[in-house]
């Protein structure tokens, strides 16, 4: 608490020497707040690649293992929607929720079940966390595969 008082009377010496200060000096200061905050997010946006390429990294191997899974599910998709669906709910069942694979898939229909699933298997709604990384990836590589299928809808 001690300190405390220290740092208030600093931003009251600061903001004293803000107001006695010329025009120049003030555009000098301006400038480089902004210069130190273009830093600060220059390495923000480096810890988040830093980031992005460890998770890339440890998911190499697991999208390698899934390849067998995911060829089967890409040959599905060549078929129809309905045939994807199927597939999907069958051989990869939803983690949460008690969804059931749809009985109807005309084509009046077929955009809203398509919504569903994609829904279902989006991997905002399957975290690692909660269901692991090869979860996760095979739930990211499903829901490509819908959107694919749902562009054909719109």
């Amino acid at each position: 608490k001690a300190g405390a008082g220290k740092d208030a009377g600093k931003d009251a010496g600061k903001d004293a020497a803000k107001a006695g200060e010329s025009a120049e000096e003030k555009l000098r200061r301006e400038a480089e707040e902004a210069a130190d905050a273009r830093a600060e997010a220059r390495a923000r946006e480096r810890l988040d690649e830093d980031e992005r390429m460890r998770k890339a990294c440890a998911s190499a191997p697991v999208m390698q293992d899934l390849q067998p899974v995911l060829t089967k599910i890409q040959t599905a998709a060549k078929k129809s929607p309905q045939a994807l669906v199927q597939h999907i709910f069958k051989f990869h069942p939803p983690k949460q929720g008690d969804a059931k694979c749809p009985d109807d898939f005309s084509d009046a229909v077929m955009r809203k079940v398509l919504l569903k699933t994609i829904r279902l298997y989006h991997q905002d709604k399957n975290p690692i966390d909660a269901h692991g990384l090869e979860w996760h990836l095979l739930c990211r590589e499903i829901t490509k595969q819908l959107n694919a299928k749902f562009e054909l809808y719109k």
